[in-house]
């Protein structure tokens, strides 16, 4: 068996392409959606879901070349055409262009030297004296196009729901200009990936675009999909994990591609496993106990960002409404709950709760502003929480703060240590363990 590394077999931060999980029925849009000239892509679905995995590994089966721009809240439209512009540098030098593998006509590849030694001049602002590139008037939508389309490349827009809205509606634009050069350049595409429900917040575009649009919602993992990756996992690195642990594993992942990979790599570090192990090693109980310490003690910051957004109180009222949605959910399992049972779960306390409260709580929660600390799947309409430790975090708060109506702002989060919090995770699973009080003084690692 050929040796590989633990860190190359599952990868939480980066697409999987040793476990890669062929999915028929997404993979299936997503081929036909780039393999039809003019089409473009709007890829969407929760962070975490595999979004970025599926689709790399399908440009690289039917693209030769592909350019990525990653986008960040920042970023202007001139900055994202401009960055595209760079990665086409390789294709347009001389050695490069001339060769029998890209073949870029002399015009094309003049008109881009020419552009980029515009490019040379830059802006200094004078409120921050930094100098910014400024895209010449040269580099139109049309010529971006068109450099593309000579080097045969399709344009990558990653976590492309992070730029600014006017931003998207650029980009829509630029959409529009790609579909009506695919006569000429039939590989020519835009696909634009975000982390959200729907595509019209990927992507603000006309509805005369619609049906030149492919909008592909990759769905959360289903549980036979992620044992589908720790199969893989187990057979590249020659080593075997009880079947218990494997389904806590399916368990604590809840549909989350990326979490799985976090919590098995881990476990490949608590046992040793660096690379394929040269006999068949077994691997127990205690290392997915690590393993979910380290992932909890990793985690720590994000936690308490998540939770200090969403127990924020703007203004008061008479409801605590998202300490309520919270604590009720966390009374759920981990797949969560659709509208209506968690309604009744926090009229079980509150009586005359208002479900245009709960409605609208339950959405502001799902986004950045409360910390993004629940997701709802669109296929079953429930809520849950967007990472197993958050609800974890939720059962060991609400279990040291039954009744108190208190900003979490005023909370120390190493009152929380990470033998409270992995009870929490483990309990469903009647591991042997017993929760301890908090002793004075303790401190998260």
């Amino acid at each position: 068996m050929k040796s590989v590394r633990a860190d190359k077999v599952f990868t939480p931060t980066t697409p999987a392409r040793l476990t890669f999980v062929e999915r028929q029925t997404i993979n299936d849009k997503v081929v036909d959606a780039i393999q039809t000239p003019g089409k473009q892509v709007v890829v969407y679905g929760h962070s975490g879901s595999g979004k970025s995995t599926l689709l790399v590994n399908k440009l690289h089966q039917l693209y030769e070349k592909h350019i990525t721009t990653r986008c960040m809240s920042t970023l202007t439209f001139d900055q994202i055409c401009l960055d595209a512009f760079d990665q086409l540098r390789p294709f347009y030098s001389s050695e490069i262009a001339e060769s029998s593998a890209v073949k870029v006509s002399a015009a094309a590849r003049a008109d881009y030297v020419g552009i980029k030694s515009q490019i040379g001049a830059e802006l200094s602002t004078t409120s921050q004296r930094k100098h910014l590139r400024v895209a010449p008037p040269q580099l139109t939508p049309q010529a971006l196009a068109r450099f593309l389309g000579e080097a045969g490349c399709c344009w990558v827009l990653e976590d492309f729901h992070k730029i600014a809205e006017e931003e998207k509606t650029n980009v829509s634009q630029l959409m529009k200009v790609f579909m009506d050069m695919a006569d000429v350049y039939r590989d020519l595409k835009i696909i634009a990936i975000g982390a959200v429900d729907t595509a019209r917040q990927v992507v603000q575009y006309d509805p005369e675009m619609r049906n030149r649009v492919a909008e592909i919602q990759v769905p959360l993992m289903t549980s036979k999909e992620i044992r589908e990756i720790i199969d893989k996992g187990e057979h590249l690195l020659n080593f075997r994990l009880p079947e218990e642990v494997r389904e806590s594993i399916v368990w604590f992942s809840n549909g989350l591609a990326s979490v799985c990979h976090h919590l098995c790599l881990n476990i490949c570090r608590a046992s040793s496993i660096v690379e394929t192990c040269p006999n068949l090693t077994k691997v127990g109980k205690e290392h997915l106990t690590k393993a979910i310490e380290q992932y909890i003690s990793e985690a720590s910051d994000s936690l308490k960002y998540a939770f200090d957004r969403a127990f924020r109180i703007k203004r008061k009222g008479r409801y605590d409404n998202c300490r309520i949605i919270i604590e009720a959910l966390a009374g759920f399992e981990q797949e969560g709950a659709p509208h209506g049972e968690i309604m009744d779960r926090v009229k079980r306390k509150e009586k005359n709760y208002p479900a245009g409260n709960l409605t609208y709580y339950l959405n502001q929660l799902t986004t950045p502003a409360r910390g993004t600390l629940l997701r709802l799947d669109a296929t079953s309409g429930r809520f849950s929480f967007a990472d197993p430790i958050y609800r974890a975090f939720a059962l060991s708060f609400f279990k040291k703060h039954p009744d108190q109506r208190i900003e979490f702002k005023m909370i120390d989060i190493s009152e929380f240590v990470i033998s409270d919090l992995k009870v929490a995770m483990l309990k469903d699973f009647k591991v042997d363990v017993v929760w301890k009080p908090v002793s004075q003084g303790s401190k998260l690692k």
